[in-house]
């Protein structure tokens, strides 16, 4: 009688400090080494562990034990199912072997926690005030034990003690997390928000990243979309073991465990654009991985769409100074910022009618295609390299006839250096606006294909040139404007006839005396008289007031 009060006398004294223990103090550490020693001490055992739920509640882990294995915190692991603590927690009730542990089914050897020494083991559970499992203690003595039910009594009481101080400790880490969290989340906010290029943000954010997550290592990885690939473009810390890129399908899941170490990858996207993505190794924080990649594609996809404005800008203001032939370092300077190589063969494009679709079509010709596009039309510097400009020709006709584009594209014949590549500029435009007296005004037209017009649509194009012949027979297009007549057709086509009235007419399906009388007007409205006028003169003038007329609605901006 006197020895059963002298043991619950004591046990009252180790609940009284355990109580003292776990209310003196928050954080968890302390909570956890001052339970070990006073379970210790209480039940006169040998060993003592406390073993705490992770976050996904599928392995027990070390937090805390008596010495000599003290060391062992964060490094023993319990898969689930896995020793008498897995079979304590999951049946809510403590469990107990007598002697020869070692040969209980139940037990789970672990050579670092000298198991082989200990006959006896208890395991107690812990779960918190709503019923959830939190972890479990076990105690382990040397010499074979039958604990007494006063025992069982003062352990499951000290481990209800112990899992109330255990959620309150672990309630306030987690707050004091969380403010941290924010606290550094808001830092990096404000550190992307002023960042104005990737190379500023890319380190700021693997930095801070790897800083949050608690990773060891941080990779951001982003898309090359000629490749469709992901390049490693920063690191932290910047070592030489990252794969430099990975495939799209490579990324693999979310959150990476079982025998390898902690991972998370999380995709970077901005709207339903996919950017790249976060690496993180030695961490499983995916929702703070998740926070942080959303904040970094927000960050990246303003950079880039600042970028290339700047860049549409810089090719507006070079393909302006090539086309007219301003020399000077200028160009040079510009030409090599935007990876533009003067010395090499390229080819220069005017379009007008032009679509997304076409645009990307052009840019996909060459890899430092160069486009300036305003609306529907668009100019374009695509290096010609080892394809060749025939094969570059055949390739924009499969692209226009792909698309079914709408689309008149005129081509310049292949230029090297910026002087050449000013008459390139002039080139294409004479290209596309002959594609339209060629017949060709949906499709694709080389320089060198169009002829005598080559040399025709320079003398259209100087606005101040001046001929009577020209000017008489302009006066027909503003007739046939005004009267919905076919005069300058008629003309043009009685040339082309060489004069003959019976085919004349035959091709334009009217009477020759319908002819007759539209020749008569042609001859009062320019005083040309067919009789007398050279025939040749005037062929050419209906051809430049054809050209010049086309110029209107077929040259791209300049």
């Amino acid at each position: 009688m006197i020895a059963r009060q002298t043991t619950a006398a004591v046990e009252g004294r180790f609940l009284r400090e355990i109580v003292s223990a776990v209310g003196s103090t928050l954080d968890l550490e302390e909570v956890l080494e001052g339970v070990v020693r006073l379970l210790s001490d209480g039940s006169a055992v040998h060993a003592c562990f406390v073993y705490l739920l992770d976050r996904d509640g599928k392995r027990l882990v070390l937090r805390a034990a008596s010495a000599p294995y003290a060391h062992l915190a964060g490094r023993i692991v319990l898969k689930r199912g896995e020793g008498l603590a897995w079979w304590a927690l999951t049946r809510r009730r403590a469990a107990f072997i007598r002697d020869h542990a070692l040969d209980d089914p139940r037990m789970k050897y672990v050579p670092e926690l000298e198991e082989e020494r200990f006959q006896s083991l208890v395991a107690v559970p812990l779960h918190g005030k709503r019923g959830e499992p939190i972890g479990a203690i076990t105690l382990d003595t040397e010499a074979p034990r039958e604990f007494s039910d006063s025992e069982v009594e003062f352990l499951v009481a000290s481990a209800s003690l112990v899992a109330g101080a255990i959620e309150n400790a672990r309630l306030y880490d987690e707050t004091r997390q969380r403010v941290g969290e924010l606290e550094q989340l808001t830092e990096l906010a404000e550190a992307v928000a002023v960042a104005e290029t990737l190379d500023a943000l890319g380190p700021e954010v693997a930095r801070r990243a790897r800083e949050l997550l608690g990773a060891d290592s941080v990779r951001l990885y982003l898309r090359d979309s000629e490749e469709e690939r992901l390049q490693c473009r920063f690191a932290d810390p910047d070592g030489n073991d990252e794969p430099r890129s990975i495939g799209l399908s490579e990324l693999g899941p979310e959150v990476g465990r079982g025998n390898r170490a902690a991972r998370v990858a999380v995709s970077l996207v901005a709207g339903d654009e996919l950017l790249g993505a976060l690496v993180a190794e030695g961490t499983r924080e995916l929702d703070l991985a998740r926070t942080v990649a959303n904040q970094a594609a927000v960050a990246i996809k303003k950079i880039q769409v600042l970028e290339r404005l700047t860049e549409k800008n810089l090719i507006k203001d070079f393909f302006e100074e090539l086309a007219e032939r301003r020399p000077g370092e200028a160009i040079e300077s510009r030409a090599k910022r935007l990876g533009c190589d003067l010395g090499a063969p390229h080819l220069v494009l005017a379009a007008v009618r032009v679509d997304d679709a076409l645009e990307h079509g052009v840019a996909s010709l060459a890899r430092a295609t160069l486009i300036d596009r305003r609306d529907e039309s668009l100019r374009a510097l695509v290096p010609v390299g080892a394809v060749g400009a025939a094969r570059l020709l055949d390739d924009l006709r499969r692209i226009h006839a792909d698309f079914g584009s709408d689309a008149a594209i005129g081509v310049s014949s292949v230029c090297i250096g910026a002087d050449a590549l000013g008459q390139g500029f002039e080139e294409a435009r004479h290209a596309l606006a002959g594609a339209a007296l060629m017949r060709r005004d949906r499709g694709v037209l080389g320089y060198e294909e169009l002829g005598a017009y080559k040399y025709l649509l320079r003398i259209a194009m100087e606005a101040g040139a001046r001929d009577a012949t020209i000017d008489a027979v302009a006066k027909l297009v503003d007739y046939d404007r005004e009267r919905g007549s076919a005069l300058l057709a008629t003309l043009e086509e009685f040339l082309g006839r060489r004069g003959n009235i019976s085919a004349t007419s035959d091709a334009l399906f009217v009477h020759p005396n319908t002819l007759r009388q539209r020749l008569r007007r042609i001859g009062d409205l320019t005083g040309i008289d067919l009789r007398r006028d050279d025939w040749l003169m005037v062929e050419i003038a209906v051809k430049l007031v054809r050209l010049r007329s086309a110029l209107g609605g077929a040259e791209p901006h300049t």
